[in-house]
């Protein structure tokens, strides 16, 4: 598959910017945090467009908090213009370049998959092996700590045989290296850098070991 170029001109075009804008108000709990941003609306358009048209961007610091349900996990937050400009990067950069090479059984933190997805994929083939076979055997693994444990060298090597627009890639890179080592758990590239950094197993499961019934939400794998 060709590597995409041509990607980071996306970031910066304003009916962009003002999407990704009503995205964030849309999604954003805080309701001071919001009244603040629309209020500075066109400071904040007019700022982002500048910053990222003259290649000025470098992300601010995450604010940090641990959640402890389900699990213990350690959770970032951004402030507003750094969310808004993640969430240009995820959409107009890694969704094009990232999206197309996934595959369907890889149910995560897409348009149209998600959980209920899973869920029914997995339904679905429970009922088809226990048409099709009299024993079977579901074999469920997770990796612990997985944003965590992403190793950002593997990671840019992996986007760089998607992308090849350096500007795109420079910025990504950028994001990534906020944290010293993982990715962190709350950012939109985040979510989508890490339903790709297992891509490459996902191939090599369906494709090489030829598995029929396998499904994978972020980290977790099923395999009947």
């Amino acid at each position: 598959m060709k590597r995409k170029g041509n990607l980071y001109q996306e970031i910066y075009k304003f009916e962009n910017i003002l999407s990704a804008f009503n995205e964030v108000c849309k999604n954003t709990k805080n309701k001071k945090k919001v009244a603040n941003l629309k209020e500075y609306k066109c400071i904040y358009i007019s700022r982002i467009y500048n910053i990222l048209k003259n290649k000025e961007y470098k992300p601010g610091p995450f604010n940090v908090f641990t959640i402890y349900e389900p699990k213990e996990r350690r959770i970032v937050s951004q402030n507003m213009q750094d969310k808004i400009i993640n969430h240009l990067v995820a959409r107009y950069i890694l969704y094009p370049a990232i999206l197309p090479c996934l595959l369907d059984v890889n149910v995560a933190s897409r348009k149209g998959l998600g959980t209920s997805e899973g869920v029914r994929l997995a339904k679905n083939f429970h009922r088809i092996c226990k048409v099709k076979y009299k024993t079977y055997y579901i074999l469920k693994c997770d990796i612990s700590k997985f944003f965590a444990s992403i190793d950002h060298a593997i990671l840019k090597q992996k986007l760089k045989r998607r992308i090849k627009d350096k500007d795109a890639l420079r910025i990504v890179f950028d994001i990534i290296e906020i944290e010293e080592n993982g990715l962190s758990i709350g950012a939109m590239t985040s979510q989508v850098l890490a339903i790709f950094y297992l891509n490459d197993m996902d191939h090599f499961i369906k494709e090489t070991l030829k598995i029929k019934y396998y499904l994978r939400y972020q980290d977790g794998a099923t395999r009947f």
